[in-house]
């Protein structure tokens, strides 16, 4: 190609010069790759350090006194006395001024013998009975005691002798093969009549205890008594039923078995009867249910339980038709069902007597418990009730007095008396005190901060006129409402000083931290390596072993005081975190 070769031959010709030119289209070639390829960037990090986290809200706080006080009466009237005078030194409690009080001082009077006189008649009623009366009762109880000693015996004999008579019957009964076929087929008509009969008592005892008056006197006694009762009503209803779904009877063995599961629905209605007699019995008078309306709701409930006994008796004999032995056994089986009947009698009349020796003895430690007791829970309680009111008008009253005498609330210099004895109580303050210290001081935090502040956090405050002194403070109020303070809402936090200062003086001002937090052994960073991650939550970049940064999810705990922030998981303690990129 002619154009390459007159090139070469001019480069040949021109050695040196080609030299510089080649030199300076390179250094030309590298200048324009480095302005034009981007920077790599450059990471400022910090390390990962464990150790104490402590997170401090900070600002300025002034020494001030809360004991400078304009006093003003809290009732208006006229001056009776002034006992202060300016630049007299006074104590907490004393008397500074008084209104004239004649007619108060008076209801205080009135007030203090109405609490005396409802006082003494608590005290009566607390006193109780009278030792003789005690004595009477605890007589009355022992020979109680002794008669029902003697009528569990009797139950117990009764007792043996029914079961010995019924082993002997059962023993005859066994040698009886006889099919009654008549009594079989009407024992189930007898059973389901009895039946009949136990669920009308049951009914009665329904009756009984949902009358107003009954429920009333089971509500301001034991009304447990009636859940129980409740419950063992249902059990026997529900026996009434298994009774009457029991098999149909087709042999005198199946008959008698049917009747005696009737007879034992039906005794256990006569144990409910027993139980709603006694807790009838023990029902405690009230307005609605007098001594005469127990008795008549004890006659209806005794008048069923002698019917059920009548069940009971009748259902025996059935048991003892289908029972018709041949001659040779049937002598000996009626003597024999006789002695059992007597014995089972015995036993009942026997237990009748016990119940009832009970039921007496129960009385009768009631009775006992009363005296002892003294007056009813109700009755103290409505004196103690008297007593209160009457406490709370002489508390009112006294008020109202104190209200009438101005007092110095702590201790302090008067700086200004503005009453006169005789004039009217002014509208304003009537005497001025300047307090004494301890001091407090007080500062004001944003509302960033204010959440992390609460009572008796501690504190200090490094006052401008002791520098290098940090004096201990601890939170103890906190304004609910904010302040406009230099057109910023901000809330006032109120710090006592742990120690007393008497060396301080009111307008001082200087730094104060509020300790708001702290972190033992724990994990941090500085808190402009936490970034909010794409995705929610937070994330840290941290360089690996080749310098490259890689994000890094963390959950975030407290905030320390020096810019540091606490990382439970995520980062380890001494690796390189990414605070800032260039």
């Amino acid at each position: 190609m002619p154009f390459v070769s007159t090139a070469i031959a001019a480069i040949r010709r021109n050695k040196w010069k080609s030299s510089i030119g080649a030199i300076v289209a390179i250094l030309l070639v590298l200048f324009v790759r480095k302005i034009t390829r981007p920077n790599p960037p450059q990471y400022i990090t910090a390390t990962a350090t464990r150790g104490d986290l402590v997170q401090t809200v900070e600002a300025v706080g002034t020494v001030t006194s809360e004991k400078d006080l304009d006093l003003q009466f809290r009732t208006a009237g006229i001056v009776d006395s002034v006992s202060a005078k300016e630049g007299d030194h006074v104590r907490a409690g004393q008397k500074l001024a008084q209104l004239r009080a004649g007619s108060l001082a008076a209801s205080v009077a009135s007030a203090a013998a109405h609490v005396q006189e409802m006082q003494a008649s608590l005290n009566v009623l607390r006193a109780g009975s009278r030792p003789e009366d005690i004595a009477v009762e605890r007589a009355n109880l022992a020979n109680k005691k002794a008669q029902l000693g003697v009528a569990k015996e009797t139950l117990q004999n009764a007792k043996d002798a029914a079961v010995k008579s019924q082993a002997k019957l059962n023993a005859l009964q066994r040698q009886s093969t006889v099919n009654i076929s008549g009594d079989v087929s009407t024992a189930p008509n007898t059973a389901n009549k009895e039946l009949t009969a136990a669920e009308q008592a049951l009914g009665t005892i329904d009756d009984v205890f949902a009358k107003n008056d009954v429920d009333d006197s089971m509500q301001r006694g034991n009304a447990s008594d009636e859940a129980v009762l409740r419950s063992r009503i249902a059990s026997a209803r529900a026996a009434i039923r298994d009774a009457r779904s029991s098999p149909q009877s087709v042999d005198v063995p199946s008959a008698a078995r049917f009747l005696q599961n009737a007879r034992a629905a039906v005794s256990q209605t006569s144990s409910v009867l027993d139980h709603a007699y006694d807790i009838v019995a023990h029902l405690p008078q009230t307005s609605t249910l007098t001594a005469s309306a127990i008795a008549t709701y004890k006659t209806t409930i005794a008048g069923e339980r002698t019917a059920i006994q009548t069940s009971l008796h009748d259902l025996d004999a059935s048991v003892t038709d289908l029972q018709n032995l041949p001659a040779s056994l049937q002598t000996q089986i009626a003597a024999e069902e006789t002695n059992l009947q007597n014995a089972r009698n015995a036993q009942n009349r026997a237990n009748a007597d016990l119940q009832t020796y009970e039921t007496s003895v129960q009385i009768d430690e009631a009775q006992l418990q009363l005296k002892l007791a003294g007056s009813r829970p109700e009755d103290i309680s409505v004196a103690d009730a008297r007593l209160k009111q009457a406490q709370a008008e002489l508390a009112r009253a006294a008020a109202e007095y104190a209200d009438t005498i101005l007092t110095a609330p702590n201790d302090g210099i008067v700086t200004n008396v503005n009453v006169k004895a005789g004039e009217a109580s002014p509208v304003g303050s009537a005497v001025s005190i300047m307090g004494d210290s301890p001091y407090r001081i007080e500062m004001f935090v944003s509302e960033v901060d204010i959440p992390k502040v609460a009572q008796s956090q501690s504190g200090s405050i490094e006052l401008d006129a002791f520098r290098g002194t940090h004096f201990a403070l601890h939170v103890s109020e906190i304004d609910a409402a904010a302040t406009n303070k230099d057109g910023v809402s901000k809330y006032r936090v109120k710090l006592d000083f742990v120690h007393p200062h008497p060396e301080l003086k009111i307008g001082m001002t200087g730094d104060a931290a509020i300790v708001t937090g702290k972190r033992r052994d724990v994990v941090s960073v500085p808190l402009r390596s936490v970034l909010d991650a794409a995705n929610g939550g937070k994330i840290v970049r941290v360089l690996d072993a080749k310098d490259l940064p890689q994000d890094r999810r963390v959950t975030v705990g407290m905030e320390g005081g020096n810019g540091q922030v606490e990382i439970p998981t995520g980062i380890r303690e001494g690796e390189t975190v990414v605070v800032l990129v260039k």
